[in-house]
Order: structure tokens, then sequence, then C-alpha cells
């Protein structure tokens, strides 16, 4: 496939993905818009059920109160009544007790004995009723005989779940307490709220749903004892599970039928369970909201839909447009750089390079190629400069063991075998002392250094193998050069110590090790990368010997192989120290120190 036609692939496929990502990240973006604007939606509503189920509290408060007033009238009217007729509660019938009820403007009457049990009632669901001993009980224990009308609030009908208001008579001498209830949602239609509390079951919740087409549902529970039971949809009741969770954690969401609509559960306290005296009993209530959540995805499919359309209509127009523009601004010049390139290639660095004045990218690909081409030439010039300075990284006399005359002639394991003495010197606490000073003057302090060791090592017929960091490996022929050396080193840093003095710094010490044995001298590395190194357990050894220098406080340590070669080992002060194990070795190894001649006074 030639250049041309990839770039139209790829031209084309970076359109389409551009695109389609931009279609995909617009519908994302509308789906949390909607969706966030439905989440406030639902939140606004629950706040306006909390607002209007605190409307209906003050209608409960007012409506009981009347409730309250016309029971302490009517209630002992009820109980002088039995005592004209000479008659038990018992002996009455239920036509006899609806009478009651419509002379007294009551709905239910009740008879309660001593054991909390409703022995006589016109409301038959409740007969022979007994109250489990709670602190309702221990409430009706105060009206039996207090002959006085005392309320208990308004509760909910564990049997029907409708809001009802109940009073309590307990006639004096009597065994018994008369109980009367009122079901407030008929009674506030027919008190004076009349139009509102209607208003509050038929209307205030379903201008709700009229408003918004989204809003499926909305509810209102109280819970009580007996279970949650609906205010606006008398017997429904929610799932006691449910019911839990939400007194725990007062919110809940519930996807229903294929995750179109969203039922949001949420709770809260009623004015009832924050203010005391207040004459509900329930002191939560869960509100219900249903939502369909169908317009965001609608929105989303809208944006797909319509940004398709949009893309198979302009998308071949687009790319023909920018695929000429590709190929005038891009692709020709390059088919030119091209042709100058392989008559560069060829030879002809005298080959005239097109594009150089433009000021973009392919104009600085050029002129790139003008300055290649001109590079070229200086290049031949300064390879063989090039070669001379390299050689100063690979010492002359490492080509001579390896039996090569030029570094250009080394190749990757060239080695040869040699018994040479390998001397280890390193500067003592440079750790510290290089925490003193920034990496400008550490190198400047390293390179001065340096400067003094390494004539020293050259005039004594050795060679620096490598540096490692303020260490110096140099490799001898024998073992008679490196101790001289090491002695002359050391008499280089008193001179090195005094220009120091001199300068107002601290003079600073020096350790040496010096070991002799059977080396390995060659390169390593890969074809890219290589290396002239030394491979030995000499090597190693002589490493351990200088670190012990610090231990015996000896500037200079000679492995006892390498004492064993001295020519005239009496005519240096050399003492043997110890015989050690060193780090990683197995075999004990007897060491000398070489203590440096006495200075000339």
């Amino acid at each position: 496939m030639g250049l041309k036609r990839k770039v139209s692939v790829f031209l084309f496929a970076v359109m389409l993905a551009v695109s389609l990502g931009a279609t995909v990240v617009a519908s994302i973006a509308m789906y949390r818009l909607v969706s966030e604007k439905q989440d406030a939606e639902i939140h606004r509503l629950e706040a306006s059920l909390s607002d209007r189920f605190a409307v209906f509290e003050r209608l409960l408060r007012s409506q009981h109160a009347e409730i309250v007033a016309h029971m302490e009238k009517v209630l002992p009217q009820i109980a002088a009544e039995f005592d004209r007729t000479g008659r038990a509660p018992g002996e009455l019938t239920v036509a006899e007790l609806d009478a009651l009820t419509l002379k007294y403007g009551v709905q239910h009457i009740y008879f309660v004995d001593r054991s909390h049990k409703v022995f006589q009632t016109n409301l038959a669901s409740d007969m022979n009723l007994t109250f489990p001993e709670s602190s309702f009980t221990r409430f009706l224990d105060t009206v039996y005989g207090s002959n006085k009308v005392m309320s208990d609030g308004i509760d909910l009908s564990s049997l029907t779940g409708t809001l009802r208001t109940y009073s309590y008579f307990g006639p004096a001498g009597k065994d018994y307490i008369i109980e009367t209830s009122t079901e407030i949602r008929a009674s506030l239609a027919k008190g004076n709220f009349g139009w509102m509390g209607t208003y509050f079951f038929q209307d205030l919740f379903a201008d709700a749903l009229r408003s918004n087409p989204y809003l499926k549902e909305v509810d209102l529970f109280l819970v009580t004892p007996a279970g949650a039971w609906s205010l606006l949809h008398i017997g429904q009741k929610l799932d006691p599970a449910l019911v839990e969770r939400l007194m725990k954690e007062r919110r809940e969401e519930v996807p229903a039928g294929d995750g179109r609509y969203l039922t949001v559960y949420s709770g809260e306290e009623t004015a009832a369970g924050t203010q005391a005296g207040h004459p509900v009993s329930s002191k939560f209530v869960i509100r219900k909201i249903t939502y369909d959540t169908g317009l965001a995805r609608q929105a989303v499919l809208q944006v797909l839909l319509s940004s398709i359309v949009v893309l198979a209509v302009m998308l071949p127009l687009v790319f023909w447009i920018a695929s000429r523009l590709l190929q005038r601004q891009l692709l020709d010049p390059l088919f030119s750089l091209r042709g100058e390139a392989g008559a560069i290639a060829a030879g002809d660095l005298d080959q005239a390079i097109a594009n150089t004045g433009r000021i973009d990218e392919i104009g600085q690909l050029a002129s790139s190629f003008a300055s290649m081409r001109d590079a070229v030439r200086r290049t031949i010039l300064d390879l063989k400069h090039t070669n001379v300075s390299i050689e100063r990284f690979v010492p002359q006399a490492f080509l001579s063991i390896v039996g090569k005359p030029s570094v250009a002639d080394v190749e990757l394991g060239d080695n040869r075998r040699r018994t040479m003495s390998i001397l280890f010197s390193d500067i003592r606490g440079f750790t510290t002392l290089s925490e003193q000073m920034s990496p400008d003057e550490t190198f400047a302090f390293i390179n001065t250094y340096l400067e003094r060791m390494g004539p020293v090592i050259r005039d004594h017929h050795g060679f620096i193998d490598k540096y490692i960091g303020d260490a110096i490996m140099a490799l001898f022929a024998n073992a008679d050069d490196a101790l001289r050396a090491g002695l002359a080193m050391l008499a280089a840093l008193d001179g090195f110590n005094d220009d120091r003095r001199a300068a107002g710094l601290a003079p600073i010490e020096i350790g040496i090790g010096i070991n002799t044995g059977s080396l390995m001298l060659g390169t390593i590395g890969e074809k890219h990368r290589m290396d002239g190194t030394v491979i030995s357990d000499a090597v190693n050894l002589a490493a351990r010997i200088e670190s012990l220098t610090k231990d015996y406080a000896a500037p200079m340590l000679i492995s006892e192989f390498t004492y064993r070669e001295l020519s005239q080992p009496e005519a240096s002060a050399i003492r043997p120290v110890d015989v050690v194990v060193v780090k990683g070795k197995t075999r004990p190894v007897a060491i000398y120190a070489v203590s440096p001649p006495p200075a000339q006074g």
C-alpha cells in the first residue's frame, strides 16, 4: 500500500473516530445533564411533599382541637344518659349505640373494661378487642374513674389505615371507660376546613402529577406500630422491611419495570417527632415519588441519531476537502524530499533541497536535509579527529595488552589473560564531604584530585582502568610498580592537602589497597555499546583490601600475594597486620601495611 493510500485511510479513520468520539461525548454529556435535572426535580418534589404535609399537620392540629372540645362536652352527657336509663353498657344494642352516635355527633363508641378489653361497641370489627400492655394501656389506667375527658391524639387505624382521633371518659365510680372515635378525613370535609380538607386529599397532590408529565405517582405514608399506611390511598401499606431500612437510611431508590421508572422513597420525622404535645401519634412520614427517567435515554438517542445523520451527509465532503489539502500541503513536498534524499544517498552532496523557505514542519524538515547534506561533508573530516579523541577513553596500554593497534580495531570479546597488580584508592568520608558542596563544587574537587593522582600512576608504568566516582582502579605489570605508585600517591596527597590548607579547606585522607593475581582483560557489552574491563577474583580482593584501610587505620594495605611478588620487600616499611577473611571469601588472606617514608625535614 502506497503512502498516499495509507494517509487517506488514516485520515478517514481519524475523522471517523473523532466524529464518533464527539458524538459519544455529547451523548454522555446530554445524559448527565438530563439526569442531573431529573435528580434536582425529584429533590424539589420531595421538599414540596414535605411542605404540603406540614400544611396538612396544621389542619389536623386545628381539627383535633375542635373534636376534643366537642367530646369534652358530649362524653359526660352520654355517661349521664346511661345513668338515667339505669342500664349497663353491655345491655345496649348496636342500633341503640348508633342512635347515640347520631344524637351526640360521634362516629363510633366503645366501652373498655378494667382488663383493657372492648366489651361493647357499634363497630363490629373492634368488638372484644383487647389492648396489649403498653404505654397506651398505662394511659387508659389514668382515665378509669377520673370523671375527665382525655385524648390520646390522632392515630391510624390498625385495620383500615384511616386517620382517627380518639377521646376517653372515665365516669366516677364506674369500672369502664367510654371511648369515641372520629375519622379525620370525613371530619375535615364536614368541619371548618371543608374545602381545604377535600383539596388536600383530592387535588393538592394530583396537581403535582398534572404539572409534570414525567411524574407518575406521589404518596405519603405515616409509620405506626401497625404498619406504614398511605394518607392518600386508603388501605395501602408499605413493606415492613422497606420501612425498617428507611427508618435507618432515610432514602432508597428502586428501579421499576425495565428500568425506565425510578421510585424514590425518603423518610423524615414529622412535627410530632420534634414537638411535645403534638396531636399526631405517628412520628415518621415516608414520601414516595415514581418518576419516568426515560427522558435521559430519549435525549441520548436523539443526539445519536442526529449525529449519525449529520455524519453520513458531511463526512464524505469533509474527507475529500481534507485529503486534497493534505495532498498539496504535505504529501507532494514529502515526495519531492524523498527524491532529493535519494540523490544525496547516491553521493550527490550538491543536490539542491526545495521548500526550505517554508515556515512549517515541512520547511524545517527540508532545512534539516540541507543541513545534513552540508554536515556529511564536515563529518568525513571530523571523523578522523573523533577517532583520535575516542582513544582518550581507551588507554593505549589496554590496547597493547589485547594486541590491537587502534581503538577502531577493538572488537567485542577481545581478551587476554595476564598476571597483574591491581590498585584501588578511595577518598575517606567522600559522601559526607560531597554533602557540604554543590554539584559543581563536587565535580571540581574530584577533577582537581584526579589531576594529581593520574600522572603519578602513569609515571610508575600503570594505567587507570576506570574511575568509580572518587575511587581509582589502576593496573600495573608488576607489584613493585604498584607499590611505588601507591607510595607516590600518598606523597602527592600531602601536596594536595597543603594546597587545601592554604585555601582554608580541611585536608582529606585516602585509602589504597593492592592485590596481585591472574586476571582477564578484554571487552564486554554488545555491538552498540561495549567497554574494556577486567574480570578476576583478584580485582574483588583488591577492592576489599582497600576498604579495610579504614578498619586498620592504615593509608595503604597490600595482600600476601603482592608481598610475595615484590623484588625487595625489605626496602619498604612493610609490616604484617592481620590474617582476615574478607567479605565474599572463605579462605583467609594475610594483609600487610605499607608506611610512606618519613618526610624530608
